[in-house]
């Protein structure tokens, strides 16, 4: 599972190199386009267009044409004596979004269908965006013999080989065998004499700190591990129980309780395989709802031409795009219009640009945070104009 720790040794690593190609390669087997290696195709004219020198240009597709690349985005950064091969299980905007071809090229940069190229200085935004915007999600499996924790992140998952060390297996197997007896949160306590009463209320003091000290693990594994969302899964009741138990600040992040999947000791894998749809349908529900709150924020908020102007006066703090970018904008001298006509009344022969050739440097240089949006949320941006932007001011 990459890391920044994996990008900054990446970036010490070719720091001292220059030039360094940087090549993002959209190798999704499950594309048609990319039956039959089309990929190394594409990312090979990329190459040539770019004048990469033909000994980087060879290792770069040595991979490409005789490994097996089990990803979504292949990444590599190559100079002299130097390939790093980063495989990423999740698509990259600006790489795989492109339903046209760009063959544009701007300070040693090509773009065209599922191949963004760089041939200069080390070129790792798109990296930088996956890092920063994919959602880190902790998930709580409990299991029938045992809780654990995994991590997923761009499309990977690994268990939290450490989580729930001080978990009490024998306390767990009591609850948990004990639990389709249990009426807790049902309607109260059913009476059976005194000694009834206090066995149950004995239970439930037991329960409460059982519960609450797996939540204050939890909490130190969200902090420490960076989980800005939360997923439960397990029996209802004690997913449901559990939810109860934590502090409001995880409550908040928690996307969905799941129930257990049919058999214990479940891999990795499986509960990934599980999780896929329901991570998929929470991240397009976040982007509708970023939409619907960018649309009650007016006037803070703007949408279509008024955003990219508004990014050159340095006004904006996240600029809201379409996962599929193929817009084009004309550049006069050194200012960027969203339409022809308004470039043409600016001067005589406006340059018609890709804007996702662009769009790196003026992001960056106006410092706006970016957000590409999928599915729904796309659809509704492309009504208002194909891009959002929340002002600062």
């Amino acid at each position: 599972m990459i890391t920044k720790a994996d990008i900054q040794r990446i970036k010490e690593g070719i720091a001292a190199q220059e030039p360094i190609l940087s090549l993002y390669v959209d190798v999704n087997p499950a594309k048609p386009e990319n039956a039959g290696k089309a990929y190394a195709l594409r990312a090979k004219d990329a190459l040539k267009a770019l004048g990469v020198p033909k000994a980087l240009e060879d290792r770069v597709l040595e991979v490409l044409k005789n490994q097996v690349l089990e990803a979504k985005t292949a990444v590599f950064f190559a100079g002299e004596g130097l390939l790093e091969t980063l495989l990423l299980q999740v698509e990259l905007p600006l790489v795989s979004s492109l339903k046209t071809t760009f063959l544009g090229e701007k300070e040693g940069r090509l773009l065209t269908d599922g191949v963004l190229a760089h041939y200069g200085t080390p070129f790792l935004l798109p990296l930088v965006y996956a890092l920063d915007e994919y959602e880190r999600y902790g998930v709580v499996y409990v299991d029938q013999e045992r809780w654990r924790v995994f991590e997923v992140f761009l499309g990977e998952i690994a268990e939290v080989g450490d989580a729930f060390l001080a978990l009490d297996p024998e306390a767990w197997r009591r609850l948990s065998l004990d639990a389709p007896g249990r009426r807790f949160n049902l309607g109260g306590i059913a009476r059976g004499g005194a000694g009834q009463d206090l066995f149950a209320k004995r239970l439930m003091a037991w329960e409460e700190r059982f519960y609450k000290s797996l939540a204050q693990e939890l909490e130190r594994l969200a902090q420490e591990r960076g989980f800005t969302r939360l997923l439960l899964m397990g029996p209802e009741e004690h997913t449901k129980l559990f939810l109860g138990y934590l502090p409001r600040r995880l409550k908040e992040r928690v996307a969905a309780l799941l129930p257990s999947l049919p058999h214990p000791g479940a891999s990795p894998g499986e509960v990934l395989k599980r999780l896929e749809p329901v991570l998929e349908e929470t991240e397009r529900q976040g982007e509708v709802r970023l939409l619907r709150e960018l649309e009650e924020a007016y006037p803070r908020a703007v949408f279509g031409p008024e955003a990219l102007a508004r990014v050159q006066e340095g006004r904006v703090e996240l600029w809201v795009l379409p996962w599929h970018l193929d817009q084009t904008v004309y550049a006069c001298q050194d200012f960027l219009f969203a339409e022809e006509a308004e470039a043409l009344a600016a001067c005589e022969k406006p340059e018609a640009k890709p804007l996702a050739l662009v769009l790196p440097e003026l992001a960056a240089g106006y410092a706006a945070k970016l957000e590409f949006v999928r599915g729904e949320a796309e659809q509704r941006l492309l009504e208002r104009g194909g891009m959002a932007a929340l002002l600062r001011w």
